[in-house]
This record gives C-alpha cells, structure tokens and sequence, in this order.
C-alpha cells in the first residue's frame, strides 16, 4: 500500500509540475506592490518552508517579504491568521488539514491525490484559503526508539511494541495527544498501554529519548536528528496515519488577485522529497547552520535562484 501511494504521488507531482509555467510579475494579475509575511509553526522544518518560500518571493517579485519564523503553534492559529490578514503565505501537511481542520475521517480508498484534493476543496469553500502544488514530501508521523533497544526488543513495527509497551514510558509533544489523528486514536487502533507518556516541546523530546529518559518518542520522519542520534522508526504496519504532503497555503483572493505568486511558489513542487528534506533538517538541527543560509543554498543548487 505504500508503495502504491509513493509511486502515485510521484506520477501526480510530474504532472503538477508539468503543468507550470514560469510566469512574471508582469504576467497578468495586479502591479500593486504588496507588503507580505510568510510565517511558520514552531518547529525546524516549518522554519525552512518559510525561508524557502519567502526566499524564493523576495528573489522573482519586486513585493515586500517578511520572513517570520514560528509564532503559530497549531494549524487552527496558522489558518486564523492567513484569513485575519496577519501573513499571507504558510506551509502545512494535508493530513493535518485533512483530519485536524476538516474533520474528515480517512477513507480505505483515499490516496494521497484524494486527500490533497478533499482538502484544497474544504479549505477554498470553508476557509477561503487554497492550497498551491506540494513540495513533494511526506512528512508522516513516526515512533521512533534507540537502535540498541528496539534491536534487543525485536521491535521493527509498532505491532511489535504492543507487548512491551507496558514497561515503556512514550514521549510526544502536547498538540499530538490531543489531535484527532494523534495519541489516543492510534493507542485504540494499536492496543498500546504504556507505563506513562510525557508531553514535552519537539525540540526536547529527542534529547529525553536520546538520554533514556524516555523510550518511545513520536516525530516526524523527516526529522534530522533520527540519523544523527541513532534512532529508528518504527513501521506504522497498520497504515494508521493518513499522507502528510506538505503545500503552501494562502488565500484565495490573493490568488486571483496577483497569480504570480502562486505561479512561483508552484515551481517549488517536486523539488523536496523526503530524504532531501530530512538532510536540510539535519543541517540546522545537528550541524547548526542558519535556516536562511541553508534555504538560500538549497534554492541555488535547484536552479531556482540565481547565486
């Protein structure tokens, strides 16, 4: 099932990205200059999806861009601010959109096309957002452990955690454990009754896991810091979590209004897939490089902008 979601996903970014054009500034819309914020959640990656985002609009239009990193903690604060005008430009993942803001159920016969379509249709008719073309990535949540121990467990899925769970503490951050496709539902489907669980801020949940002070974190697998500090994922074997293809967001009016900057943002799709994402995380997270400096490398080695 995975890879047939994989392999569809990659046949409807083509031809997404085929369907582009590299238009201008010039080329229709209104010449009004505007003053615009491109911001983020709270974490690594949303931090470089606004740097990428904005870098690339500071570069191909003449438009004001603010750049602001973190501020908006869950997706209902980023979409409450693209509406009240606070910024006009974000990132977020479809099955958060999906489930969390439209409080849609997945479906066994939805694909990663189905939902990032249910999903730009709810947004445009609810919120009057509309969601641009994905960057490629799925940033799916993920159980992650310590090689050694889930070596010695035998714990290779989170099937295989279910017998041990009692004995293992569970570490996540707060929004996870209230999400609809979060902590509780997928203990339900899984069994999982842990010996406790912690809430904790992302940032220091892999050091907890990393130092034994807990033993199970949920994260995101494009996240750096799983290579680097020797951690695995566990495999989600009952296909539990729905696609988390990440897309910019903005309004609907701004679109209609000036199409260059949907037309731009569109040249960002296909460009990120998991493996180039999870390496542009662990270059700010492990080798403490600025997000800006690594957006701006990332859009120069994609030809996207000129060094």
């Amino acid at each position: 099932m995975k890879k047939i979601w994989l392999i569809s996903i990659s046949i409807f970014i083509v031809l997404l990205a085929a369907c582009s054009s590299n238009s201008s500034q010039t080329s229709g819309g209104s010449k009004e200059k505007l003053d615009l914020v491109v911001a983020s959640k709270n974490f690594t990656e949303q931090y470089l999806l606004a740097q990428i985002m904005g870098q690339l609009l500071q570069n191909k239009t003449d438009h004001n861009i603010t750049i602001k990193e973190g501020g908006f903690a869950t997706s209902a604060i980023l979409n409450q601010g693209l509406k009240d005008g606070d910024l006009q430009v974000a990132a977020d993942y479809t099955g958060t959109g999906y489930m969390n803001v439209l409080k849609n159920t997945l479906q066994p016969n939805d694909t990663p096309e189905s939902v990032y379509e249910k999903t730009k249709k709810g947004y445009e008719k609810e919120l009057g957002l509309t969601w641009l073309k994905p960057f490629g990535f799925n940033n799916t949540f993920t159980l992650v452990m310590k090689e050694d121990m889930a070596k010695k467990l035998n714990i290779k899925t989170y099937s295989d955690l279910v017998p041990h769970a009692d004995k293992l503490v569970i570490g996540m951050d707060p929004a996870f454990y209230d999400r609809v496709d979060g902590y509780k539902p997928l203990a339900k489907v899984y069994g999982f009754e842990f010996k406790d669980h912690k809430e904790m801020d992302i940032a220091l949940g892999f050091s907890a896991v990393a130092e034994g002070n807990i033993d199970v974190y949920v994260t995101y697998i494009t996240a750096g810091n799983i290579p680097a500090l020797h951690l695995v994922p566990l495999k989600d074997d009952k296909g539990y979590f729905p696609p988390y293809f990440a897309a910019p967001i903005v309004s609907k009016d701004l679109v209609k209004k000036h199409p260059e900057i949907a037309d731009f943002l569109n040249q960002l799709s296909g460009k990120l897939d998991d493996k180039t994402m999870a390496e542009l995380n662990a270059k700010v997270d492990e080798d403490k490089k600025n997000t800006a400096d690594v957006a701006k490398e990332f859009l120069e080695k994609t030809g996207l902008i000129n060094k």
